[in-house]
């Protein structure tokens, strides 16, 4: 049994929604992504450092083009990057590859199905393509809430997909509780008037974010909904 932070508990009582990060809070898919990107930048004759993947590309969001601005690199066009990343990393997700964490599948199944405790607007903003999304959760035995990102929104640390998403839910941002695991999602969580409270795992153990509020994987919050069932 961990202790949840009595403030946390205050916070999620009187949320009227919460809304989930995807990538490395619900879905242990970041090694995958460093997989794929790693396998395209390897065609290219360069190799993307593990911790530099985890700082700049995960935690901070500069992607293809901040590895290639870092490291100086000629002929490489990010967008094109891009697009070869994403469809290998498509083919692992409808394989079935990548993986939820503990407490997903059952957080998800509480919040949308109307157990006591739970039951309240949720949905998921993330970076990552909908049905991409959506096809890893239902192999993980997960439900799919509403999945706001894509074509149109700014990606994090920019607000937009915050904001979609309580738009989405109809609901007010300041009444809205934002669980991330990254900088970029905690700057656009803040920007977007949301509380935020931040997931730590072994990849981002090592980073200094300030989040409203801190727990270590999900189960803090299965153990939430417990204490208020």
């Amino acid at each position: 049994m961990t202790t949840v932070q009595p403030e946390l508990v205050d916070a999620w009582s009187q949320a009227a929604a919460i809304i989930f990060d995807f990538d490395g809070v619900l879905a242990d898919s970041e090694p995958s992504y460093y997989q794929t990107y790693g396998e395209v930048f390897a065609r290219h004759g360069h190799h993307i450092p593990p911790d530099e993947y985890w700082e700049y590309w995960t935690s901070k969001g500069e992607g293809a083009a901040g590895q290639i601005r870092r490291h100086g690199l000629v002929g490489i066009d990010p967008i094109a990057v891009d697009a070869a990343q994403i469809a290998r990393y498509r083919q692992l997700c409808l394989q079935g590859r990548v993986p939820l964490f503990a407490g997903a599948a059952p957080l998800l199944q509480r919040l949308l199905a109307g157990r006591e405790g739970g039951c309240r607007p949720t949905a998921i903003a993330s970076n990552s393509p909908p049905d991409l999304v959506a096809a890893i959760l239902r192999a993980g035995g997960a439900p799919v809430p509403p999945v706001v990102g894509g074509p149109g929104l700014r990606l994090k640390p920019a607000p937009d997909i915050f904001l979609a998403a309580a738009r989405r839910l109809e609901v007010e941002p300041r009444r809205a509780l934002v669980i991330e695991d990254s900088e970029k999602g905690i700057r656009a969580a803040r920007t977007a008037g949301m509380a935020v409270v931040l997931v730590r795992r072994p990849l981002n153990q090592r980073f200094a974010l300030d989040a409203d509020f801190e727990i270590r994987g999900l189960q803090p919050l299965l153990e939430l909904m417990d204490r208020l069932a």
